[in-house]
């Protein structure tokens, strides 16, 4: 494997990732490591459900789901109950905390890997219990990450509500280690073709179809397809246009390149 392997927190979602690597260039060879430190958030879906917990009087209970891309692990999704608890006498009127429960992250292709979220450290405000923060525990996992461990804690937001439940996000930041070396990949693919270029439109003629070509390169996934705005073979207006290229990996690393098509007027 020729991508650098490196550090991370996890849960399911769907979301934008920033990991810190040792740089080697884009594309190029980086070492491989068995610890992913990474920053994730996610976007979730959080369901009513019924409390399962018979003590629970008062209890905060849903079925939260989530999926999308971790950069550095891949495809993911997740499924997970929930739980916490108002009015709890020992926190006082309108207070309360969340409860410990485990979380699963599957990854698409490689495996699962298991958290145990701890109780809330402090009392808050029965509102707030929804988005309590939480300390994570990575206590294993299958697959490839059979053996897993780490720690971190996750936070969150909710918004409104919808027809479908409460949607807010999960930011997890942490450390993920596994027992192999070669588990994590963190180099994004490299795109080639991107030159800027000038063409000139007939006289008269306020838009020209332009055609490119970017092709892309990933050191463990080989060829990767190409995603371009505007796309090759579209209509250019007279004037300067950046076009955005973007190629991502199994492991869900985006590469991203510009270049500019200049349509020029006959004169």
């Amino acid at each position: 494997m020729h991508k650098l392997a490196i550090a991370v927190a996890v849960v399911a979602g769907s979301l934008v990732l920033g990991a810190t690597a040792t740089p080697s260039g884009q594309g190029a060879p980086a070492r491989a490591s068995g610890t992913l430190q990474l920053r994730g958030t996610l976007q979730v879906v959080s369901n009513l459900l019924e409390c399962p917990i018979p003590d629970t009087t008062a209890g905060i209970c849903a079925a939260r789901t989530g999926t999308g891309l971790l950069s550095g692990v891949g495809r993911v999704t997740e499924k997970y109950a929930f739980l916490g608890d108002i009015d709890i006498p020992a926190c006082g009127v309108g207070r309360g905390k969340t409860f410990a429960y485990p979380v699963s992250l599957v990854v698409f292709g490689k495996g699962e890997i298991h958290f145990a979220l701890a109780e809330g450290a402090t009392c808050v405000s029965n509102e707030a219990v929804r988005v309590q923060s939480q300390s994570f525990t990575v206590t294993g996992g299958t697959g490839i990450y059979a053996g897993a461990s780490g720690n971190g804690t996750v936070a969150r937001t909710l918004g409104a509500g919808t027809e479908i439940g409460r949607l807010g996000t999960e930011t997890w930041i942490g450390t993920l280690v596994a027992p192999a070396v070669d588990v994590f990949d963190v180099t994004v693919p490299t795109l080639n073709g991107a030159v800027s270029k000038t063409v000139r439109a007939p006289r008269g003629a306020k838009t020209m179809r332009v055609r490119f070509t970017v092709t892309a390169q990933d050191a463990v996934d080989g060829p990767r397809p190409v995603r371009c705005k505007p796309t090759s073979a579209s209509r250019f207006k007279v004037g300067k246009t950046t076009v955005t290229c973007t190629a991502a990996d199994t492991s869900g690393n985006v590469g991203a390149v510009r270049f500019t098509v200049t349509v020029r007027a006959m004169q």
